[in-house]
């Protein structure tokens, strides 16, 4: 069992070290990027949801 969970965990650290990580600059951006968008669909979605709001209210009377 013990020889198992060792060899697992000896292929995770071979996979790790083929892994291409980001550079800093790239996550960064990255981040940037996603940060940007989820604000734009915020503003985007509230601004729907308040002229649905105010159309649904106008029905209403």
């Amino acid at each position: 069992m013990f020889k198992s969970i060792r060899a697992f965990y000896n292929d995770i650290a071979s996979e790790f070290k083929r892994v291409t990580w980001p550079t800093r600059e790239s996550t960064l951006q990255s981040t940037g990027v996603v940060l940007v968008v989820t604000l734009a669909v915020a503003v985007f979605l509230g601004v729907v949801d308040l002229g649905l709001s105010n159309a649904v209210k106008l029905i209403i009377r």
